[in-house]
């Protein structure tokens, strides 16, 4: 292709990448609407990038297109959803408590490592760690929970140190097992609350 000629990276365009690459669309959005204090969308943003995340590496599986630009393309894409995205939401709804500031430092710190050691182990049956896009989806919950329900800020800083002790963690979590159902099957519910409840604007 003489597209390729003059644009070399397109050689590595395929269905998974395209997706992940969405999935970074889907983030940039999710910073779009917290600039306008909508939390919202925002998290709605959040759910479908994730989704993309969650499908872009079964689909590289099933059709054989696993490859170590995929692998690094995911690594940038998740670290800008997982973590950047996470920096925003917490400063923009819930300001600078020291707590909180201390527990999302930690918390960027381990979903950095997580992403950097990940990418240079073999894990074909096995996540090491909680993957940080499953990270991700604590923190924004227990975020809108304190923002929506008026909880103590308290709860979104444990749950920025739990989920940032998880990420680097020796745990062993099988790809595409039961516990990704049911992080799905919560998050589907989770976004239809969000969706509907009339308190969040």
């Amino acid at each position: 292709m003489k597209l390729v000629k003059f644009f070399p990276a397109l050689k590595h365009m395929n269905i998974p990448n395209v997706m992940t690459t969405f999935g970074m669309v889907f983030g940039i959005f999710a910073a779009y609407y917290l600039t306008q204090r909508d939390l919202r969308m925002a998290i709605i943003c959040l759910f479908f990038a994730g989704v993309m995340d969650l499908m872009d590496g079964y689909v590289a599986a099933k059709l054989k297109q696993q490859t170590e630009f995929g692998q690094y393309l995911d690594t940038l894409v998740d670290f800008f959803t997982c973590c950047i995205i996470p920096i925003w939401m917490v400063y923009d709804i819930l300001g600078n408590n020291p707590f909180i500031v201390a527990a999302l430092i930690l918390y960027c710190i381990c979903g950095l490592w997580r992403l950097a050691y990940y990418n240079i182990i073999e894990a074909k049956k096995y996540f090491t760690g909680l993957p940080v896009p499953g990270a991700m989806s604590l923190v924004t919950v227990s975020i809108w929970l304190v923002y929506t329900y008026n909880l103590p800020q308290a709860v979104a800083g444990l749950t920025l140190f739990a989920a940032g002790i998880l990420m680097v963690s020796g745990i062993n979590l099988k790809k595409y097992g039961p516990w990704q159902i049911i992080f799905a099957v919560a998050g589907l519910l989770f976004l239809l609350l969000v969706i509907f409840h009339d308190k969040i604007v």
